[in-house]
C-alpha cells in the first residue's frame, strides 16, 4: 500500500487539472463571444481559489510537489494573475482571450 506522501503529488496534480479543466470548459464559449469576459475571469479566479481550498482541506502545504505539479502551478498562477489583472483594470479582454486561447489549445484535448 502506498504511503500518503507517495500518492500526494498524484492527487495534487489531479486537483490542478480539475481546476484548469473548469476554465477550459468555459473557454471556447468565451472565444466565440457566448460568454462575457467578466464570467470568464470569474471562472478563472474561482477555479484557482477552489483548487487552493481543496489543497488546504487535503492537508497540502501550498507548494507544488513534483515536476508536473510545478508546471501546472505556473499555469494556475497565470490563470489567477490574468483573471485578477483584468478585474483590476491592468489588462483588457484581448489579453484574457490570448490566455484562454493558449489554455484551450494546450489543455483542451483533455476535455474530450
Amino acid at each position: 500500500m502506498p504511503t500518503p506522501s507517495a500518492t500526494a503529488p498524484h492527487t495534487q496534480v489531479q486537483r490542478m487539472h480539475a481546476a484548469i479543466d473548469k476554465v477550459v470548459a468555459v473557454g471556447p464559449g468565451f472565444l466565440r463571444g457566448e460568454v462575457d469576459v467578466q464570467r470568464m475571469t470569474d471562472t478563472m479566479i474561482g477555479a484557482v481559489r477552489g483548487y487552493a481550498e481543496q489543497e488546504k482541506i487535503a492537508g497540502g502545504d501550498g507548494m507544488p510537489h513534483g515536476a508536473e505539479a510545478e508546471r501546472l502551478h505556473e499555469v494556475l498562477r497565470e490563470l489567477y494573475g490574468c483573471g485578477t489583472g483584468f478585474q483590476a483594470d491592468r489588462c483588457d479582454a484581448a489579453c484574457v482571450a490570448r490566455t484562454i486561447t493558449y489554455m484551450v489549445d494546450e489543455f483542451g484535448a483533455a476535455q474530450g
